[in-house]
């Protein structure tokens, strides 16, 4: 990388795309946010808008491109690599009948791609195209999921990476490649799914005009969002955990291997790839995270988390209000697709700002009951814990965090960790995963006599979510 040379990130989220210039240690240059939109033609041109935008903001435009983004969604290509679909998100319903009747030895699933059978997989989507669309699926010559749909517009050239390939629920992990067994399911073959690179491998040159970014840049696919967060938080190791906090939050915690699928199923978690290959990510996930605040913030008449500072200056804490942040399911580490929230101990005493901090409490009690489960499944003490996303701009959550949490928090400090891990993750191309420089972190300071006030309350809380309600067999995706 030349003096002064930038890197461009690209994050494709399902509510916005990010796109942004960062120098080699992930200092920000220029970014831009836009709406996340329906079809693959729309969202190529958000992204080489934006990609000109932040050229003209910055002066100069980018030595390489990264482009991360969410799994599952995706999109059928032709034979001429055009789009036949709008994207089919990750929460399209189709495919829930498909997948359910597939009925496979979810032991054996588990152990060949680390998760189990549901609605979300790319594979589901296929079996119903299948049962429902027989001809459009014939004419699918490739299947997309979004990020590699991105980098193909942008170079002609159609490639995937490990942590995105995973998600498909056709990717045995053990391998390293595509399962014919499970893809035959959809009446698909491997060839028609994106070859599989490393995080660092260039996809092909940009051979599109944009404003300001010359052709021929690399343009790499660092792989899927939560991942590339972590990594650029440098969680690679066992005893490092990353947290990744947004709409939903997911804790990601490194294993030398993957767990006994029993165990993994049990648990609601997922066995990921990490980033470089060398090891198991474990995945545990909370869908409710940020949207329990969003829904307790409309109950109290809050515009926004901009009222968040007023509404919380006051509150003392602990609260002593219990609650269980489960407005649609709890995942992990006790999967039960029927719980839903519980608040306990409100009384009329308590104000809005109480509720708003013990919606607070309970995610982050939550988190931890989590890090927990997933630390002895891994098999090794947590160390540190690096938490990154919209939230760590709530000092607040950010005080209620590092108060519940085991282990020293560290905050990523960048407006999008997982942007500006997309670029250093670019800015490596061709080389190893290893060398990718980790954004800078601030450690939160600590408060012992707050953290000794949550001992007895994370007690409470983990004795009545894990005792209380009647897990469902039924499983989600982490």
């Amino acid at each position: 990388m030349t003096p002064n040379g930038l890197l461009a990130g690209i994050d494709v989220g399902t509510t916005h795309v990010k796109v942004g210039f960062f120098d080699e240690w992930g200092g920000e240059a220029a970014t831009v946010r836009r709406r996340t939109p329906s079809d693959l033609p729309a969202l190529v041109k958000a992204v080489t808008d934006a990609l000109g935008e932040c050229a003209e903001r910055a002066g100069r435009g980018p030595e390489a491109i990264g482009i991360a983004g969410m799994a599952e969604t995706g999109v059928p290509l032709d034979v001429r690599g055009r789009p036949l679909t709008p994207l089919i998100w990750w929460n399209d319903p189709r495919g829930a009948e498909e997948i359910a009747g597939l009925k496979p030895d979810d032991a054996a699933l588990y152990a060949a791609t680390g998760r189990w059978a549901d609605a979300k997989a790319p594979l589901a989507k296929w079996m119903w195209l299948g049962r429902h669309e027989p001809a459009l699926l014939k004419a699918m010559r490739w299947w997309a999921g979004v990020p590699e749909a991105v980098a193909y517009a942008l170079t002609g050239v159609l490639r995937s990476t490990a942590t995105l390939a995973a998600r498909t629920l056709a990717y045995d992990v053990r391998t390293g490649r595509y399962d014919p067994h499970l893809t035959a399911h959809a009446g698909i073959d491997p060839g028609r799914l994106p070859p599989v690179t490393g995080a660092t491998e260039p996809v092909g040159g940009l051979n599109v005009d944009v404003n300001g970014v010359r052709r021929g840049v690399p343009v790499v696919i660092a792989g899927h969002d939560h991942a590339v967060g972590a990594w650029a938080a440098g969680v690679r190791r066992p005893g490092d955990v990353a947290d990744s906090l947004g709409t939903a939050e997911a804790l990601m915690v490194p294993a030398e291997t993957a767990p006994d699928p029993r165990t993994g199923i049990a648990l609601g978690v997922t066995a990921d790839p990490s980033l470089d290959g060398a090891r198991t990510v474990l995945v545990g996930g909370l869908p409710t995270s940020g949207a329990m605040l969003d829904w307790a913030l409309r109950l109290v008449g809050g515009k926004g988390y901009g009222d968040l500072p007023g509404l919380l200056e006051e509150v003392r804490l602990p609260t002593g209000i219990v609650v269980e942040p489960y407005l649609r399911g709890r995942v992990a580490p006790a999967p039960d697709r029927e719980r839903r929230a519980v608040l306990a101990g409100l009384d009329a005493a308590h104000g809005p700002g109480e509720l708003l901090a013990a919606v607070v409490e309970g995610t982050c009690l939550h988190a931890r009951w989590m890090l927990d489960e997933l630390a002895a499944v891994a098999g090794a003490v947590p160390e540190r814990l690096a938490v990154f996303g919209g939230q760590v701009r709530i000092p607040a959550w950010m005080r209620i965090k590092a108060a519940v949490s085991p282990v020293p928090v560290e905050i990523v400090r960048s407006g999008d960790a997982v942007c500006a891990g997309a670029a250093l993750i670019a800015g490596r191309a061709g080389g190893s995963p290893a060398d990718v420089p980790v954004l800078p972190l601030g450690r939160h300071p600590e408060d012992p006599a707050l953290r000794a006030a949550y001992l007895p309350a994370y007690d409470t809380f983990r004795t009545r979510a894990a005792h209380s309600g009647n897990p469902s067999p039924e499983r989600e995706h982490a």
